[in-house]
């Protein structure tokens, strides 16, 4: 264990930390990210461990039932040797309920020890599982940080560009706008209309214009002719 880790566990210690496979924003988060081999370890282990805990508290539950209504026969067998001693049958169920009493007894005692541990088992595996993925999800912070970094110097890039490009933009625009007003002031505007009408970048567009829509009309009238 790193010194980095261990300072996580000693500021840790004490504090409460939900179960994360019962937690469905813990299975949120992981879907965000790929599970490690130790994450899926992990994982199985809180979930034996929390399917054990459920296992051994409906058993006990049973248990118990069980020797309540055993004890209640003990009593009904006890008050009828009372009234009968030489009772074989009596003496022989009485024995057979001792010993049932005596296996729940053995039983709730084991299961009691067992489940004395298992939540400090389940917290320890917990904490391991909360270690395991708080690694992952940093190490996907970290490479969403990267990325957007470079992201973030790619629009500078392009910001830049952009103003550049606007610049010249500009610059074209007023040339064109000096060398037109030039023109017309040498050459005059009659002149200068005949030479739009074939020069002219805005003229020609439209001319193409005018001309695509002259095409999409004569194919639609086409279309919807009636077929002889």
């Amino acid at each position: 264990m790193s010194n980095k880790d261990e300072e996580f566990k000693n500021a840790l210690a004490g504090k409460t930390i939900p179960i994360l496979t019962l937690d469905n924003k813990w299975h949120k988060l992981l879907g965000q990210t790929e599970k490690t081999s130790e994450i899926n370890r992990l994982e199985s282990k809180m979930n034996e461990l929390i399917k054990r805990q459920g296992k051994l508290n409906t058993e006990s539950k049973d248990i118990k039932k069980i020797k309540k209504k055993l004890m209640q026969e003990v009593m009904i067998i006890a008050d009828r040797l009372l009234q009968d001693p030489d009772n074989k049958k009596m003496g022989k169920d009485r024995e057979e309920h001792k010993r049932l009493l005596e296996e729940c007894n053995e039983k709730l005692d084991a299961y009691e020890e067992e489940m004395l541990e298992l939540p400090r088992e389940i917290d320890r595996i917990n904490r391991e599982l909360m270690f395991a993925s708080m690694k992952i999800f940093y190490k996907k912070i970290q490479d969403n940080a990267k990325e957007l970094n470079e992201i973030n110097d790619w629009i500078k890039k392009v910001r830049r560009e952009l103003k550049k490009k606007m610049v010249r933009k500009e610059e074209k625009e007023a040339a064109n706008h000096k060398m037109y007003s030039y023109m017309h002031d040498i050459f005059g505007a009659d002149v200068i209309e005949v030479f739009d009408r074939k020069y002219n970048p805005d003229n020609l567009k439209k001319e193409e214009n005018n001309e695509n829509e002259k095409k999409i009309e004569e194919n639609k009238v086409d279309h919807d002719a009636p077929e002889s």
